[in-house]
Order: structure tokens, then sequence, then C-alpha cells
């Protein structure tokens, strides 16, 4: 009988309302629609990291983790090709994922009957975070040990139990012990994200993809019932897919291989590893962690953080957002999913936003440097109020139709983005003030130039300005496609075959064969989408 009620389950979990994979609505494959695939970049991303991290893996030596990173850089074919782009694909894997979370919360995925979904993408993201943390560490260069002894703080920290914790996560003390723990528990971490994402997944089919919050009449539990104008998976969404996949492959290559070209990289974000830990250059390298765990690093420097210790304070303010998110689908039990009704859960995501990214470019800017308690009390206070206040008035305006727009979402994302701008430009302000460099002021420059922009897009929002989406396809003539594609592969072609002749012995000929194989993979992506538009109409 138990055996029977199983089958059942299962069957019932992969055939109501169709068989797996389900089909799509067109609007998530038309112009916009990779908003509906974050999740699937993430997975494309964690697929390019295990691909690089196995050929990674049969080189690096735990008994001499920097020696052999080196040589794996400097010796190996297309060594700096593989080891750049590994690094820049678990920084692409942070920030989908936080995009992914951030456009869940938005939205109200989180609501019935999402709710164990919504908890498994909180896990992801510890887990995307963590197996960062350690893939960063194993390099064994000085950002490694900075990061690693943060780390064994944090963990000596934990109540009765803290040097067991330490000896678990970091070894016995022994350079070998530590980098044998790091590797073991990056793999261990790897293969727990897979395993819950293949969790995930199943209960985002389960439970059907999130659809347009105005087909489910803004309330939960929005359901995507299937209709006779949904087209099969294969071809529509597995050539979507690959388009996509060849988009995010594209980008994680390029964006690490061009920094390998440009000279004065700081070195929180260069592909490279910096100086061993025992070099005499060491002093002068920042005491960076990663960069997606900037924010946690700099409220240790908080004043009342330091008499709290690394693993209290770690728990208070990582700790408190994590309970938060946890458990939100059961604080906001309402029905609806319209943002202007939810305007506390909504400000207290732009005001994440605002504290992750200010954070992190606080920590950067001014690494290991003290704050004094009444300035973060003006730091939390001040912007706080301001955030909750503005949301919930521009929430009622737009339920009373004093503004009127259909965008309402964009409003609140672009306010957040114009939050975390104007943060920045203060920040650099300062920072350029007291130590002038050409960095600070081209970053200065663009942060005021996203605040302009972001501040007017909100009025123009506000305002009704801008044009209301249309829905409808507008092709290009079949001959404007065959050129236009003509040309794309004629240029695949022709980087091909000058990549081709490169001999990958330094780091600059890989980084150029790497350019070349980005954009092909780019130019591949593009061809995927005429094709879409050509043949799918779509």
């Amino acid at each position: 009988m138990a055996e029977r009620k199983h089958e059942n389950m299962l069957e019932k979990m992969m055939n109501e309302p169709q068989p797996l994979p389900r089909k799509v609505p067109d609007y998530m494959r038309s112009h916009g629609g990779g908003w509906f695939w974050t999740g699937a970049m993430v997975m494309f991303a964690f697929l390019y990291e295990v691909i690089t991290g196995l050929v990674l893996l049969l080189y690096y030596q735990p008994s001499n983790a920097y020696a052999s990173t080196e040589a794996f850089l400097t010796s190996t074919p297309f060594g700096s090709f593989i080891l750049t782009t590994h690094l820049y694909g678990a920084y692409a894997m942070v920030v989908l994922v936080y995009i992914h979370l951030l456009r869940n919360l938005y939205e109200g995925a989180y609501k019935k009957p999402r709710e164990s979904q919504w908890l498994t993408g909180v896990l992801l993201l510890l887990l995307t975070l963590g197996v960062g943390f350690f893939g960063y560490s194993m390099s064994g260069d000085v950002l490694s040990s900075d990061a690693t002894d943060v780390g064994k703080g944090i963990a000596a920290g934990f109540p009765v139990i803290g040097n067991y914790l330490m000896g678990i996560f970091f070894g016995n003390g022994t350079s070998i012990s530590l980098f044998q723990r790091l590797l073991a528990w990056h793999i261990i971490l790897v293969a727990g994200i897979g395993l819950l994402f293949a969790v995930h997944f199943f209960m985002a089919e389960y439970n059907t993809i999130m659809p347009k919050r105005e087909r489910a009449n803004y309330k939960a539990p929005a359901i995507d019932h299937e209709d006779p104008s949904y087209k099969p998976w294969y071809p529509y969404n597995l050539v979507y897919m690959i388009q996509l996949m060849l988009l995010t492959f594209g980008i994680i290559i390029i964006v690490p291989s061009i920094l390998a070209l440009l000279p004065g990289v700081p070195p929180l974000f260069s592909p490279f590893p910096q100086v061993s830990p025992t070099s005499p250059l060491a002093a002068s390298v920042p005491a960076y962690p990663p960069w997606f765990l900037l924010f946690i690093y700099k409220e240790l420097d908080f004043q009342f953080a330091q008499s709290l210790g690394p693993f209290w304070s770690t728990v208070l303010f990582a700790g408190m957002p994590l309970v938060y998110l946890l458990a939100l689908p059961y604080l906001d039990k309402e029905p609806t999913l319209k943002m202007t009704e939810r305007p506390i859960t909504v400000s207290f995501a732009i005001l994440g936003t605002i504290y992750l990214a200010s954070l992190s470019l606080w920590g950067a800017l001014a690494p290991g440097i003290p704050i004094a308690n009444w300035r973060v009390a003006v730091y939390f206070f001040v912007p706080g109020a301001v955030v909750i206040l503005l949301t919930w008035v521009v929430a009622s305006a737009m339920r009373n139709e004093r503004i009127r727009t259909k965008d309402a979402q964009w409003i609140f994302v672009t306010m957040a983005i114009l939050g975390v701008s104007a943060f920045g430009s203060g920040m650099l302000i300062l920072a350029d003030f007291k130590s002038p460099s050409l960095l600070y002021t081209v970053s200065l420059i663009l942060t005021l130039m996203v605040t302009a922009i972001s501040a007017t897009v909100v009025i123009a929002l506000a305002r009704g300005i801008f044009p209301q989406k249309v829905d409808s396809f507008k092709p290009m003539s079949r001959g404007a496609y065959t050129l236009a594609g003509s040309g794309f592969t004629a240029s695949a072609i022709f980087i091909l075959f000058e990549i081709s002749i490169i001999n990958p012995v330094n780091v600059f000929n890989t980084s150029l064969y790497a350019i070349g194989l980005g954009v092909i993979l780019l130019i591949g992506s593009a061809l995927i989408r005429m094709y879409r538009a050509m043949f799918y109409r779509e």
C-alpha cells in the first residue's frame, strides 16, 4: 500500500497538469523574457563551474597549493583561461543567485504554494556563498590567507565546540591539512548544490513556473494553467535554453579575459592570484575577503561588533537577514501579489539591496577601519527610515492612482538602484578627497551617472512618461535576417580562424584566444535569437 501511494505521488508530481518538462507561455521567451529564467542562468553558470573545476582538480596539489596554482596558471596550456574564467564563473553565479532571489522577493514568488521552493532557494544561496569562500581560499595567496584567518576566527568563536569546528573546516594547523580541508569542503558543497538544485528544479516544475502576476489577478496561489496556445518544450524552449547558455558562457569567458589584459586591476577583482603570504610584497596587498563577503567583513569593523567577537557579530549581521528570508513565507501570508499592497516587504527588499551593496563598497574602500557606534546608528537608521517612508508613500500614491503607471515593479527596483548609486557616490567622493586617484575619479563619474539616470527613470515612470510595453512581435523580413545572420556567421568564422593560430604560451595570448572564443559564443547566441525570430516568430 505504501509503495502504491509513493507511485501515485510521483505520478502526480510528474504528470499534473502535464508531463515533465512543462510547456511555458510564449511571453516567457519573448523580449524581456530572460527575467523568467534567471534560475536557468544560475544553472548554466554552475555547469561551467563544474566543467572547469574538474580540469583544475586534476592539477591542484593541497600539499603545495600556491605553487601548483601558479604552475597551472603559467605552465599549463590554456591554464590562465580555465583558472580566471572559473573564478569569474563563480562570481557570475553569486550575482545571478542574488538577482534570482531579489526578483522572486519583489514578485512575491515565496507565497503559497512555493514556500518550500523558496526555502531551498535561500539554502542554495548559502551553499553558493560557502562554496565560493572555500574555492577562493584554495589558491594559497595572501588573500586566501586573510580569508581563512577570518574564517578560523568565526569558527573558533562558536560556543563550546568552536575549536572542533575550526579543526573540521580548517584542519589541524598544518598547511597541507588546511588545503585538504578547503578542497574537501569545496567539493562537498558543490555536490550539495547539485543535489539541492535538483530538488529546487522539481519543486519549480511541480508548482509550475511563476506566471505573470496579472494572469493570476495578483493573487496567490499563482499557478500557470496550460492552454492550447502553449508550444512544446522541444524545440522551442530547448533552443531558447541553448541561447541563454551560450550568452552566459560568453560573458563568463569575456569579462575575466579582458581584465587579464588590463594593468592595475584592483586585487579585489583581479582574475589572478596575488602574491604568496610569505612574500615581502604581501604587506602591500589590502586584506580583502571575496567581494561577495565584503558586507560581513565590514560589519566586523563596527565598534560594538568588535566587542562581540567575530562569531557573534556574524550571527547577528548574517543570521538576522537569513532568519527573515526563511521566515518570510510564513510572515507574509496575505494572498496579494501587488507590490503596492506589500510596502513593508518591498521596502525591506530595497533596504537589503542598499545595505548589501553599500557595505560591500565600504569594505572595499576602507577595509579594516573601525566605525564608531554613532556612525553605525546613522548608517542603518537614516536610510531605513527614508526608504520605508518613501516606499509607503509611493505605494499609497499608486493605489490611489495619484501615480498612474503599470510599471510599479520598476519604480521600486530603480529606487533600490538609486539608493545604491547615491551611497556609492558619497563614499567615492570621500575616498577621492582623502586619497585622490584615477580609479576613484572614474568610478565616481560612473556612479554619479547611474544616480542621475536612476532618478530620471523613477520620475519618468511615476509620471507615466515611458510608453507601456507592447507584447506584439514585429520581426524583420526574412531577407534582413538572412543578411544579418550571414554577417554574424562570417564574423564568427573569421574570429575562429584567427584564434586557431594563437599559441597559448603566455597569459596575453591565452587571453586573446579566450576573448575570441567568448565573442563566438555571443555570436552563436545572437544567431539562435535570429533563428527563433525568423522560424518561430518569437
